[in-house]
C-alpha cells in the first residue's frame, strides 16, 4: 500500500501536529499532577524536622543533575555541563558547582548504609535458624559479644562478612532488634525490625525504600508490559477504622513470614562478587490515607 506524507501546512498535516501536541501536553500535565501526589508527603516530612522549599529547590537540582547524566549515558552520549545544562535548564555554572561540590558526593552514603541493612537481616536470619546459634528448640541464644562460636561476634563474622561487629550491634540496638543484659552478653528480640520515628535509621530507611519504589514505578513506566516489574496493590475506600489495628496484625505475621520465604530464595540465587550480581528485591507496606487529601483548590482560597 503506497504511503502519502503530508505537509505540515495542509489542514489535515496541521490537525496532526496539533493532536500530537495536545498528547505531549496531557502527558506532561499528568505527569506533573503525579509528581504533586508524591511529592506532597515529602514535602510534609521535610517541614516537621525544619526543613524549607529551598532546602528542597537545592537537593532537587542535584537530582536533576545526575538524572540527566543517567540519562545521557543511556543514550550513548557524553556527559557534559553543557549536555547537562541543556536537558535540565540549570546553568551551566550551576551543574558544575553541583558536580564538583563535597555535597553531592556525600549524597550517596546511604547506598553504604543499605548495604549495611542488608547485612543486619543476615546476622538476623542466623541468629534464628543456625543450629550453632539456637537451643535444643529452636530459640536463639544468648550471646557472648566476643569469643568464639557461639558469640555475638563470631555470628557477624558468619553471617555478615567484612563489617565490623561493633557497627552491627550498634544498628541491630539502635532499630530495637537487639538488648544487652547487665552481664555483657546480647539478647535478640525480633528476627525482623522496622524502622520508624525520627531516628537516623528511621530517616536512611525513608531513602531507600522511596528510591526503590520510584525507579520500579519508572522502570515500568519506560517499558512494554512483558519486561515491567511485579507492582499490585489492594485498596479498600471504605475500611472499618476500628479493624486497622487487625489489619496490621495480619500484615506483620503474613508479611513476615512471606519476606522470610523470599529471603530464603533469594540467598539460593546469590552470586559471590559476581559482574552478573544485581540488588534486587521486595517491598511490603501498608498505607493509611488518615486526612484525605483534599484538592489544591479549596487549599488556595483559604489561604487567601
Amino acid at each position: 500500500m503506497k504511503q502519502t506524507l503530508l505537509p505540515s501546512g495542509t489542514k489535515l498535516g496541521c490537525q496532526v501536529a496539533t493532536t500530537l501536541a495536545d498528547i505531549s501536553s496531557n502527558s506532561s500535565r499528568l505527569i506533573l499532577d503525579a509528581c504533586l501526589r508524591l511529592l506532597r508527603p515529602l514535602a510534609r516530612i521535610m517541614l516537621r524536622h525544619g526543613l524549607s522549599s529551598y532546602d528542597f529547590a537545592r537537593i532537587a537540582n542535584i537530582a536533576f543533575v545526575r538524572a540527566a547524566g543517567d540519562i545521557l549515558r543511556e543514550q550513548g552520549k557524553p556527559v557534559s555541563f553543557s549536555r547537562v545544562s541543556a536537558i535540565t535548564g540549570l546553568h551551566r555554572h550551576v551543574v558544575s558547582n553541583i558536580v564538583n561540590s563535597r555535597e553531592s558526593a556525600e549524597a550517596d552514603v546511604p547506598t553504604d548504609k543499605d548495604y549495611r541493612r542488608n547485612r543486619l537481616a543476615r546476622v538476623l536470619s542466623g541468629w534464628y535458624e543456625s543450629p550453632c546459634y539456637t537451643d535444643a528448640e529452636g530459640r536463639p541464644l544468648v550471646l557472648a559479644p566476643d569469643g568464639p562460636a557461639p558469640s555475638f561476634a563470631a555470628l557477624v563474622r558468619e553471617f555478615s562478612g567484612d563489617i565490623y561487629p561493633g557497627i552491627i550491634l550498634d544498628e541491630l540496638r539502635e532499630v530495637g532488634a537487639v538488648s544487652i543484659l547487665q552481664d555483657g552478653r546480647v539478647r535478640t528480640l525480633a528476627r525482623r525490625y522496622t524502622s520508624g520515628g525520627a531516628e537516623a535509621a528511621a530517616i536512611q530507611h525513608l531513602g531507600g525504600v522511596a528510591r526503590d519504589v520510584f525507579n520500579t514505578l519508572e522502570h515500568n513506566l519506560a517499558h512494554p508490559p512483558e519486561l515491567r516489574r511485579y507492582d499490585d496493590t489492594v485498596v479498600s475506600l471504605r475500611l472499618d477504622r476500628a479493624a486497622l489495628p487487625l489489619f496490621r496484625r495480619l500484615l506483620r505475621q503474613r508479611g513476615a513470614a512471606f519476606l522470610e520465604d523470599i529471603e530464603g530464595w533469594v540467598a539460593e540465587h546469590e552470586l559471590p562478587d559476581s559482574a552478573e550480581a544485581v540488588r534486587a528485591g521486595v517491598t511490603v507496606q501498608m498505607f493509611v490515607d488518615e486526612v484525605p487529601e483534599r484538592s489544591e483548590e479549596s487549599a488556595g482560597s483559604s489561604a487567601a
